[in-house]
Formats: structure tokens, C-alpha cells, sequence
């Protein structure tokens, strides 16, 4: 619980640098993403916000992520529940909640998830489009 809490101290203040001032007609939307997990079990990925500049989107992973690379985007993940291991340009680093790592614009990563499940906030920078990223193994 702790972990979730920095995060919300964390991630608040960058959604709402990224966001335009609000005023009445723009009332920001408050979302509980482990709600929106358990009860959408059919998805496995959420965007919960898109700009030019930006995307951010909650992930749930299981299991291994090939090795590959997105050669359009920086890449930064932030573990919020569970384990897993990335590798990032031949180096393996254990993630654990609260953990967060920054991939810079064409460098090969993989995961691999302890346990059950991960949840993960990914934050792409330009976002990367997925049809351009190259799978390496």
C-alpha cells in the first residue's frame, strides 16, 4: 500500500503537467486501476492518457516479453505490483513495485515476470508505434 501511495504522489503531478489548465469544463477523471483490471480481465493493456507528446498506459504482463526495441520512443516503466526481470542492452535488472526503469530510443529490452502477474504504468515519449518496433529474438 505504501508503494501505491508514492506512486499516486509520483504520477499526479505529470499527468497534470501534460494536461491543459482545467477550468469547469474540464473536470479531470479519477480512475481506480486495480478496479479497472479485475473487472476488464478480457484486456491486458489501458491507456489512460494519450497527447502528442505523450502516452501512458497500465499494463498487466505474464509471463516473458521477447527481446526487442523501439527505435521511434524512449520507453520508461514503473512497476507498481509484482516482480519481474528486465533486461536492458545485455544487463539484467530485478523490478520490484515501486521500481522504475527508463529505456532510451532504440536500445534492446526484454521482461520476465516472477509470479503470477506484474501491473506496470508504461510512459512513452513520443509514443512508439508497435508496428514499428523490431522484435529481436
Amino acid at each position: 500500500m505504501r508503494n501505491t501511495v508514492q506512486f499516486v504522489q509520483w504520477i499526479f503531478p505529470l499527468l497534470f503537467c501534460v494536461t491543459p489548465a482545467l477550468s469547469q469544463d474540464h473536470i479531470p477523471v479519477i480512475k481506480n486501476i486495480f478496479k479497472t483490471i479485475d473487472t476488464d480481465t478480457s484486456k491486458s493493456l489501458w491507456t489512460f492518457k494519450k497527447t502528442d507528446l505523450l502516452r501512458i498506459n497500465v499494463v498487466k504482463m505474464q509471463g516473458e516479453a521477447k527481446l526487442h526495441k523501439h527505435p521511434d520512443a524512449e520507453h520508461t516503466i514503473l512497476l507498481i505490483q509484482g516482480e519481474m526481470l528486465a533486461e536492458v542492452n545485455g544487463k539484467k535488472f530485478w523490478l520490484r513495485e515501486g521500481d522504475m526503469i527508463s529505456i532510451p530510443i532504440g536500445v534492446p529490452h526484454k521482461y520476465t515476470v516472477k509470479g503470477r502477474r506484474a501491473i506496470i504504468i508504461s510512459m512513452d515519449a513520443p509514443y512508439y508505434d508497435p508496428a514499428k518496433t523490431i522484435i529481436l529474438e
